[in-house]
């Protein structure tokens, strides 16, 4: 009897799980498509849900039914292969006696159990379809995000102004904003046109006007402020370049600025 006993074989699982153990070996089972990673998953995602559960089934499986199973357990004294105890010990959240539990309450054809691990699949196949969904918005939203073009910063006048500085040191550089009106403003221009006999009349963008000499020296840049109207630097810019046509200068209008 004792020797029937010490080699007596049992057997546990479904059609795609299955497994043995005899007093002296315990080994798992797994199909030829998973790896035993996938397996600890699988189980450790179904447990967390069972636990998550707050209706009857969870109470009853949990708080009353596993405990006093528990109680009636006998010691798991068996022994285990190598590879198998390193896969508990290393790699696995769950316990041998827990994923026996879970073979005992499967094969014990609790309806509530194998109806909860149906649901449990439902819910994991819904979760993965709106993980994928978001992951697919990501993916577009940063494809999206590459095809923008950054926006230009805004510089201020003051660094406009210490730019311009920089590239005319030794050129004269008049402001024009909000108090001074357009037709000052044209005034202003045409009179330094005048007065130092220039050659040629340069516009940049919606930035400055800057005059040249005949001896190519530039003496004098007007730059409209980021509060001037874009209208009326517009018509300033138009009344330069008729007086400029009239008077034989050289007028040249460049669409970006340098600053």
């Amino acid at each position: 009897m004792t020797n029937q006993k010490r080699t007596r074989k049992f057997e546990f699982g479904n059609e795609r799980f299955g497994g043995s153990y005899t007093p002296g070996d315990f080994e798992f089972k797994f199909p030829d498509d998973m790896s035993r990673e996938e397996f600890e998953n699988m189980f450790a995602r179904r447990m967390h849900a069972l636990h998550k559960r707050g209706n009857q089934f969870a109470d009853e499986f949990f708080d009353g039914a596993s405990k006093s199973r528990k109680e009636n357990l006998k010691p798991l004294s068996i022994r285990v292969k190598p590879h198998t105890k390193d896969f508990f010990k290393n790699h696995s959240i769950l316990s041998p006696r827990d994923v026996l539990e879970m073979y005992e309450n499967f094969n014990n054809g609790s309806e509530a159990f194998i109806n909860s691990l149906l649901e449990d699949e439902k819910n994991l196949e819904k979760e993965l379809k709106e993980v994928q969904e978001k992951l697919h918005n990501a993916r577009l939203f940063k494809e999206k995000l590459s095809e923008m073009e950054p926006e230009i910063d805004v510089f201020t006048d003051e660094d406009k102004l210490a730019k311009l500085q920089s590239i005319y040191e030794r050129t004269n550089i008049k402001s024009f904003g909000n108090e001074t009106s357009p037709e000052r403003a044209k005034s202003e221009i045409i009179r330094m046109i005048q007065i130092y006999n220039t050659q040629d009349v340069s516009v940049y963008g919606n930035d400055y006007i800057i005059l040249t000499v005949y001896t190519n020296a530039q003496p004098v840049l007007f730059y409209f402020k980021n509060e001037y109207p874009q209208d009326e630097i517009d018509d300033i810019v138009n009344h330069v370049e008729e007086y400029a046509k009239k008077n034989g200068i050289g007028f040249r209008l460049n669409e970006n600025s340098d600053i």
